[in-house]
């Protein structure tokens, strides 16, 4: 599956990876997903979305809108939630900053880094706990 969703065991945070070919359905569905699990999960904190593996993403003006519009519901429920976005190719960044500017007014605080390293330091520093408990730990060695 190219892009994944997990509720950390915490609770407190979602982690999304991608691989391969990312579409704007792919991430649709992700935001559906945090969506109702904001809706239902009193202590989520954090999305962390990591597209490192990520060769290629296919997604329309509209896909991006639609994702918006899922986040401005969950931003209902969680109008203080924290998302780090790792995208260190230039497309994957591109299209980052354009969802970053369409979801400004949330009151969300956002970040989005070119190494995951220092996307996972970035949310340390932001987050109500010491440690966020990531599920994609497997290149987690820096922290």
């Amino acid at each position: 599956m190219p892009y994944t969703t997990e509720l950390t065991r915490d609770c407190l945070g979602a982690v999304h990876s991608g691989s391969g070919l990312v579409t704007g359905d792919d991430l649709l569905a992700a935001s559906i997903a945090v969506r109702r699990l904001v809706q239902n999960t009193e202590n989520f904190q954090y999305e962390f979305v990591d597209f490192s593996d990520v060769t290629e993403m296919r997604i329309e003006p509209d896909d991006l809108d639609k994702i918006v519009e899922q986040d401005r519901l969950a931003a209902q429920a969680r109008p203080r939630a924290i998302v780090v976005i790792v995208a260190p190719q230039e497309f994957a960044y591109e299209v980052a900053r354009q969802w970053e500017e369409k979801v400004k007014d949330l009151g969300w605080t956002t970040h989005i880094e070119r190494e995951r390293t220092e996307g996972v330091r970035w949310l340390v520093k932001h987050l109500k706990t010491e440690r966020p408990e990531l599920l994609a730990e497997k290149r987690e060695s820096a922290v």
